[in-house]
């Protein structure tokens, strides 16, 4: 009988599926079942180890004895499953955004703060040690009092992805890219600052293509403007515009005393080859060369997120261990959903909007 924690993979039919499973194949961990929801659509079988597979998560939860049970559902189902898992224990690593609405998630992120349970939403790019440095230098003063952010993530056009899957069926994810792929920055930002997002201006674009079938009812396409706590001013340009495979992404953060520029992806999404952050001083720290380039090199890990992807992993299995705090929380996932409400309420009424703490 196998010591290592078992897990239970919960929605095959999304993107994220297949990368999760060969990321936890490197880890000290066992995927002994799968649910593949029937209403989902066909799942994605093929990082799956030969287990049993479900119709349905209460099944699996009632027929196996599980220590984690792994999430990439859509935003509507996951926080029922969130709850019943950490009602008997198990612990939950799951997809962002893990509902919804910040009400939809709100009540059961109060019941597993009562839960000995430990749930960590997919906020990965977390992990990424360029991440990492810029918090780190955001809080030791690099950047000064900030001033402005520039964030983008354009990815391909909707033509050349399925869009029939749930991502791009509001009943099913609320929203479109901006709850898919700008959500990242969202969360992002303000944690690297230590800066809150307080209020949202934001205008989505409907895909105007006519050959999509059927014809996805979120947006593919949002500008969000807003305004962070310390009175720093951000925009975030989202779309789904470019030609298949292809990726276009940038975060820069301007402050009175220091600027960082960063393309975390590069044109094809890789987790290989190579990233670049760009930093220039505006101070007097560095007089003599007050413009430095840190390259990382990536490690060639599978999974999502290679080897920092990993990493964001190992550190929500060693707080379910009890060694140290998971990387983010249902509090993080709470901070972002009232930022995305926000952000959908701004764009139908045509006006800046608060972000409800």
């Amino acid at each position: 009988m196998s010591e290592l924690p078992a897990v239970g993979y919960v929605g095959l039919h999304n993107h994220h599926a297949s990368p999760y499973l060969k990321t936890l194949a490197t880890l000290p961990v066992e995927v002994i079942c799968a649910c593949a929801p029937t209403a989902e659509g066909a799942p994605d079988l093929e990082a799956l180890p030969d287990v049993p597979v479900y119709d349905d998560p209460e099944s699996l939860l009632e027929a196996v004895d599980v220590d984690i049970l792994w999430l990439t559902l859509p935003n509507r189902d996951a926080p029922a499953v969130i709850d019943a898992a950490t009602e008997r224990g198990v612990d939950v690593f799951t997809e962002k955004p893990a509902a919804r609405t910040a009400d939809d998630l709100s009540p059961v992120a109060e019941r597993v703060c009562d839960r000995e349970a430990t749930v960590c939403p997919a906020y990965v790019w977390r992990g990424h040690p360029i991440a990492r440095d810029v918090r780190k230098r955001a809080r030791e003063g690099f950047f000064g009092t900030p001033r402005a952010v520039e964030a983008r993530y354009i990815a391909s056009a909707l033509r050349h992805r399925d869009a029939s899957h749930y991502l791009f069926d509001a009943e099913a994810s609320r929203g479109g890219i901006l709850q898919w792929l700008g959500i990242h920055w969202l969360d992002l930002v303000p944690w690297l600052l230590n800066d809150p997002i307080v209020a949202v201006n934001a205008q989505v674009a409907e895909p105007t293509d006519p050959t999509l079938e059927p014809a996805p009812d979120v947006e593919d396409g949002t500008t969000v403007q807003f305004r962070s706590e310390s009175g720093a001013l951000g925009t975030l340009q989202c779309g789904y515009y470019l030609r298949e495979g292809r990726y276009d992404a940038d975060l820069r953060i301007y402050g009175d005393e220091g600027r960082c520029s960063w393309d975390p992806l590069g044109r094809t999404f890789g987790f290989d080859g190579e990233t670049r952050l760009e930093l220039e001083d505006g101070g007097d720290e560095w007089p003599s060369t007050p413009t430095r380039t840190i390259v990382h090199e990536y490690d060639p890990v599978p999974g999502y997120g290679g080897s920092w992807g990993r990493e964001y992993v190992r550190r929500f299995l060693a707080a379910r261990e009890g060694n140290g705090a998971p990387p983010a929380d249902l509090s993080d996932a709470l901070t972002v959903l009232q930022i995305l409400d926000a952000a959908y309420e701004s764009a139908e009424a045509g006006e800046w909007v608060r972000v409800e703490e």
